[in-house]
């Protein structure tokens, strides 16, 4: 089976998911959205992190783009962020957390994913760009949490994951 990974990375959490996911199910199909040129896979991965409470837009232009290829194809979907919860209350007026992220997903796809994940990130806040680290810095402050680095990001979620894809194709 030919196994396709297309992801968005800002800063090299969802690109080191994506890169993990690939090398444990034996593709070197991997490819940035950014660099993205057709769908070649039998099973097809997407994923994205989520900043501003969405996914990037490439990715979903390519879900939305691509329906009709992907309808005929196995797709699996993950999003990286730090909620993998649904939040109770709104942020700038939008739901958040994991669940969120991957129904929109599911909802522009049309169709209910072969498998899907939502991954911890990490927010290293010196490796952000200013105008990134500065709503941060704002964000915080308004919802009253720290502002500190996190990394929930979890190897062991990407093997569960892989291993999941492996069972549903039996391999």
């Amino acid at each position: 089976m030919n196994i396709q990974v297309i992801y968005y990375s800002k800063y090299g959490s969802t690109r080191q998911i994506a890169e993990s996911i690939a090398k444990k199910l034996g593709t070197d199909n991997v490819t940035d959205i950014r660099e993205h040129k057709a769908i070649t896979g039998d099973l097809i991965i997407i994923g994205s992190a989520i900043f501003k409470e969405v996914a990037h837009e490439k990715i979903m232009q390519l879900l939305s783009d691509e329906q009709g290829k992907l309808k005929e194809k196995q797709v699996a979907i993950f999003v990286v962020c730090l909620s993998r919860e649904r939040t109770t209350k709104k942020i700038d007026n939008k739901e958040g957390g994991g669940p969120v992220y991957i129904e929109k997903f599911e909802k522009v796809l049309a169709k209910v994913p072969f498998a899907s994940k939502i991954f911890g990130g990490r927010m290293i806040l010196a490796e952000m760009d200013d105008a990134d680290r500065e709503r941060t810095k704002e964000f915080a402050k308004r919802v009253k949490m720290p502002l500190k680095d996190v990394n929930v990001m979890s190897e062991a979620e990407v093997d569960e994951f892989a291993q999941d894809i492996k069972d549903k194709l039996n391999v």
